[in-house]
């Protein structure tokens, strides 16, 4: 899929989808300590970005949602960010 931003087009990054305005990622993980050494990793990247996440996770999963809250729309900032966070590896 691409998103189109004024003149520039986006394409989607790998293992993300558009869901209700938002590109949104789900993991999987062994158990909860996983998921959560995931979510330290991308709170890490979301800082250096400043651009914040929605971030959801528990018990062998975590989900992450980015869209730019004050356009409650996918900007650029968004597609930055996820393509940041694909580079996470993923045990």
């Amino acid at each position: 899929m691409i998103l189109t931003f004024g003149v520039e087009e986006l394409t989607i990054p790998d293992g993300w989808a558009v869901v209700e305005e938002r590109l949104m990622r789900a993991y999987e993980f062994q158990d909860f300590a996983q998921a959560k050494l995931f979510i330290d990793e991308v709170s890490k990247i979301c800082e250096r970005h400043n651009h914040h996440a929605e971030l959801h996770f528990g018990w062998g999963y975590a989900v992450v949602e980015c869209y730019t809250h004050d356009q409650n729309a996918i900007t650029d900032l968004d597609y930055a960010l996820a393509t940041s966070i694909n580079e996470v590896e993923v045990q």
